[in-house]
């Protein structure tokens, strides 16, 4: 009686856990599509944060937040000049964090040279699609 009651515990939540998989599969799949060429970008600008910026990134990371949030699941983390040890720990977290891009305060251009790529792309495309 009691084997037969944890098999049924037992399938219940391997059931459950496979149509959680197959919703998070189907989101991240209409997700994608909708978001393929969009022009969003997440950045996160920050100066001497050393203090708390690992509890607040891994905090969004562990709930998925940025890959519900962004098209393309990335965080770029623009440094603008920290004293402390913000640098060292943003490093540490993008070695941890595929999807953590950091960058300093000087290399701010590289931000806006994505969009200016996808704008002539676009550009491109229409040229295309017209004739």
């Amino acid at each position: 009686m009691l084997k037969t009651m944890f098999d049924i515990v037992v399938y219940m939540f391997a059931t459950y856990g496979f149509i959680v998989f197959l919703h998070e599969l189907l989101v991240s799949i209409k997700h994608s599509r909708r978001y393929k060429n969009s022009m969003i970008r997440l950045v996160l600008m920050v100066k001497n944060q050393g203090e708390v910026i690992e509890g607040v990134l891994r905090n969004a990371l562990q709930r998925d937040f940025i890959r519900k949030l962004m098209p393309d699941g990335r965080l770029t983390v623009l440094d603008m000049g920290s004293s402390d040890d913000t640098v060292d720990i943003l490093k540490k977290l993008e070695k941890d964090y595929e999807y953590i891009e950091v960058l300093k305060k000087c290399e701010m251009e590289s931000v806006f040279e994505s969009f200016d790529d996808k704008e002539e792309q676009y550009i491109e495309v229409e040229r295309i699609e017209k004739n």
